[in-house]
Formats: structure tokens, C-alpha cells, sequence
């Protein structure tokens, strides 16, 4: 209830805002968001990249998300078996028993039909799995950490012009239903970008994580999250 009660503050706040400062800027500002987003997903590797170089991070965050136990749900024994070795059907029933995240499911299918981790020396289902996670988990703080950093700095900058120019020009017919409309829809990408929160919750604290998606509003920005599939899984 409470989660629900958030999300429909932030689309309200969004909706006044939109009113207040009217369509140009409203739409100009959801591009902004838009652009900081796909800037931060280019830019993953400028943060991952040397944490996965840290063997001592790296290995901490390896150790600590253990994808092997994500395994054993099926067997044990399967751990250890090669990733070469693990038909379709195999891979389907593991990775149903497991019951990862979204996008991580998917994630690790992919990785382990394409064998992402062969050239690290990388074989087995365990690791696959583990791997995987830890580095979908990684690209996924790396970018809402430069999200939030270019949307700052991409926002100043838009509120410096709107300032220097004493306001954006405005549509005088219809301005205050398009920039309440165009602020729910900034609201809305918002709260995709938020939820890819929900993954990394799940997994580190799953009771905390189901609270935070048991709600069918909350349910729908986890489930039905474009942004969730932009996320590379190595």
C-alpha cells in the first residue's frame, strides 16, 4: 500500500509539474530524461569496467551473490557440468527452478546459450549463473548511478537556458492537458528507471524486494519495465 501510495505521489508531482512549466518545456525535460538514460546505458563500461578489473571487489561481489545456490534448486551435482553439455530442455527447467529476478532469468539463459564467458575461462552452470547475475546486477548500479549524475547536470543546463531566455515559449491552446499529460508520461519514465531497482532488492533481500512489487501498480513498472530488457547481461 505504501509503495503504491509513492508511485501515485511522484506521477502527481510529475502531472503538476508538467502544469506549472507548461508543454515545451515538459517535453523538452522528458527528452532530457530519455537522452540521460540511453547516454548512462553507452556508458556502463566507464564504471563497470574497472570495478570488474578489481579482483578484490569483483571477487567480494562473486562470493557474495553465490548464483550456485541458484543451481542447486534443480541439483547439486549440476553445478559443476559444463555449460556445453546443458540441452535447451535442461536449461529451461534450471532456470524455472531457479526463479531469478527479472531480467536475470533471461540473462543467464542467454549468456549460457552463447557461451558469453568462454573466452574468461568461464564452463560451468554454476558459474554461468553466478557470473551472470553478479554482472547484471553491476551494469544495472552503473547505470542509475550515471543516470543520475547526467540527468543533474543535462537538467541544470535546461534550466539555465529556460532561465536565460526568461521561459520557454509557450502553446497558449491546450498547454495545461498536453503538459499534464506529458508529465504523467515523465513520471512514468521515472518509475521504470526506479524499478530497475527491483532486481538488485530481490536478490540481496527477496522478502524486501516482494513488498516492494506485491502491488499491481508496483507489479506493473517491475514486470512491464522496457528498460529492464536494455540491460547487458555481461
Amino acid at each position: 500500500m505504501i509503495i503504491t501510495i509513492l508511485i501515485l505521489v511522484v506521477l502527481g508531482l510529475c502531472i503538476l509539474a508538467g502544469y506549472y512549466r507548461g508543454v515545451i518545456y515538459s517535453a523538452v525535460s522528458i527528452g532530457v530524461t530519455l537522452l540521460s538514460f540511453l547516454l548512462a546505458l553507452l556508458l556502463i563500461p566507464v564504471i563497470a569496467g574497472p570495478v570488474r578489473e578489481s579482483k578484490t571487489l569483483y571477487g567480494s561481489l562473486l562470493y557474495y551473490f553465490e548464483g550456485y545456490e541458484s543451481v542447486s534448486k534443480t541439483s547439486v551435482e549440476m553445478i559443476h557440468d559444463p555449460v556445453a553439455s546443458i540441452d535447451g530442455e535442461t536449461l529451461s527447467e534450471v532456470v524455472e527452478n531457479a526463479a531469478l529476478p527479472l531480467p536475470l532469468g533471461s540473462a543467464v539463459t542467454k549468456n549460457i546459450r552463447r557461451e558469453a564467458y568462454a573466452d574468461r575461462g568461464i564452463t560451468t552452470l554454476g558459474d554461468y549463473f553466478n557470473q551472470t547475475i553478479v554482472d547484471v546486477v553491476l551494469n544495472i548500479l552503473s547505470l542509475l548511478f550515471l543516470f543520475a549524475v547526467i540527468r543533474i547536470l543535462l537538467g541544470f543546463i535546461l534550466r539555465m537556458i529556460d532561465y536565460g531566455r526568461r521561459g520557454l515559449p509557450a502553446l497558449k491552446r491546450f498547454d495545461p492537458l498536453f503538459s499534464c499529460g506529458i508529465g504523467f508520461l515523465h513520471g512514468v519514465v521515472l518509475l521504470y528507471i526506479f524499478f530497475l531497482l527491483a532486481p538488485i532488492v530481490l536478490t540481496i533481500v527477496p522478502k524486501l524486494g516482494r513488498m516492494l512489487i506485491d502491488t499491481p501498480l508496483s507489479g506493473f513498472f517491475y514486470r512491464m519495465n522496457p528498460f529492464m530488457w536494455m540491460i547487458p547481461t555481461t
